[in-house]
């Protein structure tokens, strides 16, 4: 393993820890430019997994007490169903597919995310159906490239949390979520004795991004943090969809 991707790793997964417990919106930076780093797309979802897990625990530790565990309840059954059809997806997608599906799935988050922010959507969706639907469009996207935190963003925000548990939701949410995909990327060959060699070298970025997002969450400004989020990532979003 070279210096190089281990110096550009590291600072990838800075974002990763950073999304946990700082700004949700960055751990989409994180997992598409971790695609474009490695040689084959498929394997930085497999790398990237067991690092979500630690950056929910320090999530989890950090905003425990604001945890929505009703709206958790909802939420599961139907992210578990994408969850396998996430699966059967995996079993069938080419790997050179893998690329441009991730760069697409990343620009469809980042769309959503802009009629959000268009229509002023804050407090929209509380009809049953609506925790339907996103929780099945979050355990598809979530096991096919990591990337379920702008879509399980969008359908908190709608439910109008305050910060506080919004992010204690979230943390104990996808901590149970990523913790039931082990099993299914190890079987599918996606963690492998390789991917997680790959994964304790990266995880010093995750370790220091999750205490800075800690220490900064009340202080900095999200709005212009996630435009530049957004804006980087749709950039290799597009690079995966285009070159590969």
């Amino acid at each position: 393993m070279s210096t190089g991707f281990l110096l550009t790793g590291n600072l990838i997964t800075l974002f990763t820890g950073f999304s946990k417990t700082g700004i949700p919106g960055a751990g989409i930076l994180a997992a598409i430019l971790l695609a474009n780093l490695t040689d084959h797309t498929r394997d930085s979802v497999g790398i990237l997994l067991p690092l979500l897990l630690v950056a929910d625990v320090f999530a989890i530790a950090t905003y425990r007490k604001h945890t929505d565990w009703r709206m958790i309840g909802r939420l599961l059954p139907p992210t578990l169903l994408g969850v396998a059809i996430g699966w059967w997806l995996l079993h069938r997608v080419d790997a050179r597919a893998f690329g441009p599906l991730m760069g697409g799935l990343v620009l469809f988050q980042l769309l959503l995310d802009l009629l959000r922010r268009k229509l002023q959507w804050t407090r929209a969706v509380h009809h049953p159906l609506a925790a339907v639907f996103f929780g099945v469009l979050t355990g598809v996207t979530t096991t096919l490239g990591n990337m379920a935190g702008p879509v399980m963003s969008l359908y908190l925000l709608s439910l109008g949390l305050d910060k506080q548990r919004f992010m204690g939701s979230m943390a104990w949410f996808f901590f149970l979520v990523n913790a039931i995909k082990i099993p299914i990327f190890a079987g599918t060959n996606l963690i492998t004795a390789e991917s997680l060699q790959a994964s304790l070298h990266l995880l010093p970025g995750v370790v220091i991004g999750a205490l800075v997002g800690r220490k900064l969450f009340r202080h900095i400004p999200p709005g212009p943090f996630q435009r530049l989020v957004q804006l980087f990532a749709a950039l290799a979003a597009l690079r995966l969809l285009l070159i590969r």
